[in-house]
């Protein structure tokens, strides 16, 4: 398996395009490891991860965004500008995975958090309403979907309301399942993207998110 399938992780450039700026609030946080939690101060949550699993760096993220959109958008230039623009409001705060990206295996599970400032999409109140339109930007992409959910379950994470949309997709012969969770606060939506291609991975990525605590 080569090295690219690792960045169908990167799919997640799904936000709504706006061609305005978006300052980010005073205090924001993207957030920091330490002692293998991630804490985030100004959405007060964290979220234990396996000690063994390889946390991205802010340089490796941005590589890696700049590959899964060019692999989301091809050749197709009007989305390649949608997505520039969307990147505007967007913060990405956490990608980990398995194993160091490279490594020889057919695939490498991984966890991205990313936030979304909400400020130009008023008519976005739950999590679903994301999915929604995170659903109608996948449909767009240069991806080809073998499944998309219709319908969003409602999940609670640490008694926080999530939504969740499933989905699963064949690049170079393998198959790859993605879970994205959604929920929205303090005007963003908050969203978890797991990829996995076996049970035992989904398992133990849906371990890591079980441990997300949001304090009360």
């Amino acid at each position: 398996m080569k090295k690219k399938v690792n960045y169908i992780a990167l799919l997640i450039l799904v936000i709504i395009a706006s061609c305005q700026t978006n300052e980010k609030p005073k205090g924001f946080d993207y957030g920091k490891v330490e002692n293998n939690i991630y804490k985030n101060s100004f959405f007060d949550f964290n979220i234990t991860l396996p000690s063994d699993w390889v946390v991205q760096t802010k340089e490796q993220n941005d590589d890696l965004v700049e590959m899964g959109k060019d692999l989301v958008a091809g050749n197709d230039e009007n989305l390649k500008t949608a997505i520039e623009a969307s990147e505007i409001n967007s913060a990405y705060l956490l990608t980990v995975f398995k194993h160091k990206v490279g490594t020889a295996v057919k695939y490498n599970p991984s966890l991205m958090l990313v936030a979304e400032n909400l400020k130009l999409a008023p008519g976005i109140k739950t999590g679903g309403d994301y999915l929604f339109q995170t659903k109608k930007f996948l449909k767009q992409s240069q991806v080809k979907y073998n499944h998309i959910d219709q319908e969003f379950k409602k999940v609670n994470l640490d008694n926080q309301e999530f939504y969740k949309m499933n989905l699963d997709l064949n690049h170079m012969d393998f198959s790859i399942k993605q879970s994205y969770y959604s929920t929205i606060k303090k005007g963003f939506s908050i969203n978890a993207i797991i990829s996995y291609a076996t049970d035992e991975q989904k398992d133990e990525l849906e371990k890591m998110l079980n441990s997300l605590k949001f304090n009360k």
